[in-house]
């Protein structure tokens, strides 16, 4: 059973892996992060073998559209803040109109993907993932500024 499992996660972290762009973070960073996400994900969920079959494919999808939206947000984000004041109310609209759309697109695929999750394990394991991404993100944090301190 446990060898089934490792297996699975071994897959999904592949699988995750090379979906993801490295833009941001280098491949070995990059791959270290994922690879701690997926064990976390994997010790909190505690997916069964068929849970964990069918999760890992949808939740790597899931993570690389909340990529894709993530930068388009962030591009918006920044010409929001380079935005002069003086320019056109006409600009400004769009600006803002821009800026609501990729919340708006960002909320949308959330809430399908809840869908798909909801059909592929229980409510309970849906809710213990979100749980689970949110300790993981300030587990980073505290992580990452506790490096800093340590630099310093």
């Amino acid at each position: 059973m446990n060898k089934i499992i490792a297996i699975i996660t071994f897959i999904a972290v592949a699988a995750n892996i090379s979906a993801q762009p490295r833009d941001q973070m280098d491949g070995d960073r990059w791959e270290r992060f994922r690879s701690e996400k997926v064990a976390f994900l994997s010790t909190n969920l505690e997916l069964t073998p068929a849970e964990a079959q069918k999760f890992w494919p949808v939740y790597n999808q899931l993570e690389k559209e909340r990529w894709e939206l993530h930068k388009m947000r962030r591009e918006v984000e920044e010409n929001v803040q380079e935005a002069e004041e003086n320019i056109s109310d006409q600009r400004i609209r769009q600006l803002t109109r821009d800026f609501t759309e990729t919340m708006k697109k960002e909320a949308d695929m959330v809430s399908n993907y809840n869908e798909k999750l909801l059909e592929i394990l229980p409510p309970k394991k849906v809710l213990k993932l979100y749980k689970a991404e949110n300790e993981f993100k300030m587990y980073m944090i505290k992580k990452f500024r506790d490096k800093r301190r340590s630099e310093e």
